[in-house]
């Protein structure tokens, strides 16, 4: 036998070698492909048999099953069309590491478009979030408290069917309250976004604790009124 190349035996496997799929198994395959063929071939004849009974009429049925295959070839091949039989499923080597290289390249264009979209997504909304300032950031921290602690259904679904970039800022924070990988992500790639939000976030905490002693002192002050009271009404 002639010696092959490395680059010899490689093309070879490229375009004699055949890969079967996952979704059609390579162990099936052969029967699968055999049981076509039969079926095929089967059809071909039943219509070959019945061409002939119509041609000749005084033959029986027994005889025309003995004589049909050495006559269909022959005589009615221009009326008789044998099914053209398609492989599904199997390719050659070749093809499928073009498909796998293209698929490989398709997938990274769709990770760099998916990690934009949310690199774009969380700039606009700290972005949003360092703009306020005053009772409007106030008002903003106080709804984000409600939005990822009380987990309320009405507000969250009103957030999401709003445009509005306070809204879809309010959104960025409840995912990423919640864990949401691709907002942590988002901030893993951009750190100056992350220590801008980092910031932001010291400010809401110190308006929520603020908010907490005013109802701490709420509170205390009603408890010392109905002490007072209660010592009155005693006395």
């Amino acid at each position: 036998m002639e010696r092959k190349s490395p680059q010899q035996k490689k093309q070879l496997e490229y375009t004699k070698g055949h890969f079967t799929f996952g979704w059609n198994s390579s162990r099936m395959f052969p029967t699968t492909w055999k049981r076509k063929k039969t079926r095929a071939n089967r059809e071909y004849r039943r219509k070959s048999e019945e061409l002939l009974t119509q041609a000749k009429p005084g033959i029986a049925v027994d005889d025309v099953e003995l004589i049909a295959d050495d006559l269909t070839s022959a005589r009615f091949q221009k009326s008789v069309i044998r099914k053209r039989l398609h492989k599904t499923g199997t390719v050659t080597v070749g093809e499928k590491v073009k498909r796998k290289l293209q698929r490989r390249e398709e997938s990274a264009g769709r990770r760099v478009q998916h990690n934009q979209h949310y690199d774009r997504l969380a700039a606009s909304a700290i972005s949003t979030l360092r703009s306020l300032d005053g009772e409007k950031l106030v008002g903003v921290v106080r709804r984000a408290d409600l939005l990822c602690a009380a987990r309320k259904a009405d507000e969250l679904g009103r957030v999401l069917r709003s445009n509005d970039p306070i809204d879809r800022a309010l959104h960025f924070l409840y995912r990423l309250g919640s864990g949401s990988a691709f907002e942590i992500d988002a901030l893993r790639r951009n750190q100056e976004l992350d220590k801008v939000l980092g910031i932001w976030m010291g400010k809401a905490k110190r308006i929520l604790r603020r908010d907490r002693r005013a109802i701490e002192t709420k509170l205390d002050q009603k408890q010392t009124v109905r002490m007072k009271l209660t010592t009155l009404r005693n006395g």
